[in-house]
């Protein structure tokens, strides 16, 4: 008997992951929200044709979005003024491979992250999410600048913990050297 994964558990498993990818190529969220969505709809009119092998789905919805922006791209060049203007350009495999790696890392570290304890995954978004200062956040949780510090360095160990070397340097890199 093969285990097909329910249509919920494919959408929270991914849904997030396809936003992701989507932003990535066109940079504007609600319309990344729409062609993952519009991803979804099509792998579920057609999920019995498609094998139920995870793998499987995953590349059917990263191929999906990635072909419904191209179209979408297609269909509005009439608009390239507008896209030339805000750094819009045709994609090629690279850049789309690169998308899906950065989706598939972002993922990961977004995973680890909700795994830490409530106040620490708090403060770590806090300071690493949303950019705010030692300070601001303690002034924002009423807690000392100190215990701010502990629990960023906490969160950064255990997230060190769970990530390989290489994907650790690659965060690091991606909070701090922007």
């Amino acid at each position: 008997m093969v285990y097909r994964l329910a249509d919920k558990d494919i959408f929270e498993r991914y849904y997030k992951g396809m936003c992701y990818f989507a932003y990535t190529l066109i940079g504007d969220y609600a319309l990344a929200e729409d062609f993952a969505q519009d991803a979804f709809i099509a792998y579920f009119k057609k999920k019995d044709e498609i094998s139920s092998h995870e793998p499987i789905i995953k590349s059917y919805l990263y191929s999906s979005v990635k072909n419904n922006i191209l179209n979408w791209h297609r269909r509005n060049k009439v608009q390239k003024k507008y896209w030339e203007t805000t750094g819009f350009m045709e994609y090629d495999d690279v850049d789309i491979h690169n998308a899906i790696i950065e989706t598939e890392v972002m993922e990961q570290i977004n995973q680890i992250i909700n795994e830490l304890p409530e106040a620490c995954r708090l403060i770590f978004k806090l300071s690493y999410l949303e950019g705010k200062g030692n300070q601001e956040i303690a002034n924002e949780l009423n807690l000392s600048v100190n215990t701010i510090k502990t629990q960023k360095r906490r969160g950064l160990k255990y997230i060190q913990s769970k990530l390989n070397p290489e994907l650790f340097l690659g965060l690091i890199s991606f909070f701090f050297i922007k």
